[in-house]
């Protein structure tokens, strides 16, 4: 039995795309184009604007998908803080690193650190340095 990743961080349009075309793309695209309609051609080609976005074998994974309609990225990844915070401090408490979180969910190292510290010495087991 083949089990899905843990990305509840993305939307459910944002999933199906990671499945596709790989998290990398789903990212990149929940971020620069949060919350527009884009067109999913029938075909495309490496000089398309898909392609340079994603990478050519990701928007063709996209278009296989998701070809000639159009479709409306969500805005989960721009601006949705607390669901943001939720989510890094489920995948703390899960027992994830801080780079596996920052993998998952794109946000900055400093970012998901500073999550860390902010729930207090019960995830810290490295104990106080200094």
């Amino acid at each position: 039995m083949t089990q899905t990743p843990d990305r509840a961080y993305m939307t459910p349009l944002l999933n199906r795309i990671a499945d596709v075309a790989g998290e990398r793309a789903a990212l990149i695209l929940g971020r620069e184009k949060a919350g527009q309609q884009i067109y999913i051609p029938g075909t495309v080609t490496p000089e398309h604007w898909l392609s340079q976005l994603v990478g050519y074998d990701a928007a063709v994974a996209i278009v296989g998908a998701f070809g000639i309609q159009n479709i409306v990225i969500p805005a989960a990844l721009a601006g949705e803080k607390i669901r943001r915070a939720r989510v890094i401090a489920e995948l703390l408490d899960n027992g994830y690193s801080i780079n596996e979180i920052v993998r998952r969910t794109g946000v900055s190292f400093s970012t998901v650190r500073n999550h860390s510290k902010k729930r207090g010495k019960k995830n810290d087991q490295q104990g106080e340095l200094f």
